[in-house]
Parts: C-alpha cells; sequence; structure tokens
C-alpha cells in the first residue's frame, strides 16, 4: 500500500459496488427530507417508480403534473422550454405605448 493512503473498510467496498451497479442500472440515490407522517409514501412511490412498467409510467405523468414544469438551470435548457412552448409559430404584433404618461407633481 502507497504511503498517505488508506485501505478502505469493507463495509464501505460493499456500498461503493452497489451504487456502481445502480447507476449502470440508470438509477441515482436520492435523500429527502419529508415529514414523518409522509416516509411511508415515499418510500412506496420510489418503490413503484424503481419497478418501472404501466404503473410507473401513469405514477411518473400524475407526479409531473404536480410538480410543474422543472425549472430551467442552463441557458440550453431555457432555449428548449421556449422550443416546446405552445406559443411558438403564434405571430404577436407587441407594440410600446407612445404615450408620454402622465404628469406628476414632484
Amino acid at each position: 500500500m502507497a504511503k498517505g493512503t488508506r485501505a478502505r473498510p469493507a463495509g464501505a467496498q460493499r456500498v461503493q459496488r452497489h451504487r456502481e451497479r445502480a447507476e449502470r442500472r440508470g438509477q441515482t440515490r436520492v435523500e429527502v427530507t419529508v415529514p414523518a407522517t409522509d416516509v411511508e409514501l415515499v418510500r412506496a412511490i420510489a418503490e413503484r417508480l424503481r419497478a418501472g412498467g404501466e404503473q410507473a409510467v401513469g405514477l411518473r405523468a400524475a407526479l409531473a403534473d404536480v410538480a410543474g414544469p422543472r425549472r430551467a438551470r442552463t441557458g440550453k435548457e431555457l432555449l428548449a422550454f421556449f422550443r416546446a412552448s405552445p406559443a411558438v409559430g403564434v405571430e404577436l404584433s407587441i407594440e410600446r405605448d407612445p404615450s408620454p404618461g402622465r404628469d406628476s407633481a414632484l
């Protein structure tokens, strides 16, 4: 063993291998904080999403409707959002009001 390096405990190696296998399957570990009364609900939802199938597709669609659209984090995501907008291709005539406004006493 090289000087200054430590061997990983066996338990940590098992956890790392498990996470690597999950990643190869397209899964990512997430940690969330929820009210104690919702713990079993969140676990059940996660289990059904992991299982896949029609039930997962329906659940994912229902949750997406409730959660709303994801906020764009990059310019590329923002551009994709605008390109997917229902307003794409609609001709808009936007003009600024040319009036000088109103008088105000200072």
